[in-house]
């Protein structure tokens, strides 16, 4: 596995879960713009390696912009350096050679087995690699990620999501790429939520070193569900890494094929996840004046979207393993 990340708290924690888990081969880590700038996601991400002596995963930096437009980034939500500000201490390890596009690439065709790519932020670095290699679709195992709200409200605008909004030009083209994919989207992450009374009483069965990877998730995660509660929210919502989750333990969630397209010009709705959920749309005619509407047809899906999330089976498994010794 490949995770895409854009760390970020919550990218952190799915890396951690990551190493934590004896399902994952975890070939290396890729940067993104989102977040944070590529520059501090790429810090970050290193900086995590290392608390968690992992100095061997390779980090390739990726896209400091999105394909169109400007970035913004969302230190309210993850802190001045993306790590909640808890004094993570800075990486003596360096980023390689060569681009997270590049890499992407050259991991698919190198590899024995199949490449899942965990993908937990913007698309960029996807889309880019599908940009690189045209039969790179056809050489990736599964893509999984953290982006879209098919059934519920945005987080960023009333209807988008952040990382689709963060660079929408991106996640359409991933979408349409026939990319075997499955998107974790709001409508599963937000019930996936972390509530402080649960995160303290885990802590206090648990107790982790402060200096251990196990230190550094609690003190990630106490970061998380204060920021949740001081802006009203009951819990924090865990979207990276349930996706991350989702990716070596696909029956946490319940998935459907659907037709996902995103809204790219509209005012109001750039960034949208739009979903054909009744799987049919209307056929029209042309009549001249006037178009018509003479017929039903199926419309083929597109991608595996979740829809409904195991949420104790999550939260046990990820709090066992990243506050924990469980593997």
């Amino acid at each position: 596995m490949v995770l895409d990340v854009d760390p970020g708290v919550d990218d952190a924690l799915a890396i951690l879960l990551a190493l934590r888990s004896r399902e994952v081969d975890l070939a290396g880590v890729t940067t993104v713009a989102g977040n944070v700038s590529v520059e501090q996601a790429t810090r970050n991400a290193l900086a995590v390696l290392e608390v968690a002596g992992a100095v061997s995963v390779p980090v390739h930096p990726g896209a400091a912009r999105p394909l169109v437009g400007r970035l913004t980034t969302a230190t309210l939500f993850h802190g001045a350096d993306g790590l909640g500000d808890v004094g993570v201490p800075a990486p003596r390890t360096e980023a390689r050679a060569p681009t997270a596009a590049e890499f992407l690439r050259d991991m698919a065709n190198a590899r024995g087995e199949p490449l899942t790519v965990i993908a937990l932020g913007p698309l960029t670095n996807i889309a880019l690699a599908c940009e690189l290699d045209a039969q790179w679709p056809k050489r990736v195992g599964r893509v999984v990620a953290m982006c879209g709200a098919v059934g519920v409200p945005g987080n960023v605008t009333p209807v988008a999501e952040a990382n689709c909004y963060a660079d929408p030009e991106a996640a359409a083209a991933v979408l349409s790429s026939r990319l075997p994919m499955t998107l974790v989207p709001l409508d599963v992450t937000r019930r996936a939520a972390l509530s402080t009374e649960r995160l303290q009483e885990r802590l206090r069965a648990t107790g982790p070193r402060p200096e251990s990877p196990s230190g550094l998730a609690a003190a990630l995660l106490k970061f998380y569900v204060a920021m949740a509660a001081r802006l009203g929210f009951p819990a924090a919502a865990l979207d990276d890494p349930l996706a991350a989750a989702v990716a070596f333990q696909p029956g946490l969630v319940s998935t459907r094929r659907l037709r996902v397209d995103v809204e790219l010009s509209g005012k109001l709705t750039r960034g949208q996840t739009v979903a054909v959920m009744s799987g049919r749309r209307e056929i029209v005619a042309d009549r001249g004046d006037h178009d018509d509407v003479i017929g039903l047809e199926d419309v083929e899906g597109n991608v595996d979207v979740a829809l409904d999330v195991d949420v104790d089976g999550f939260l046990d498994l990820f709090l066992g393993r990243v506050l924990g010794a469980e593997r």
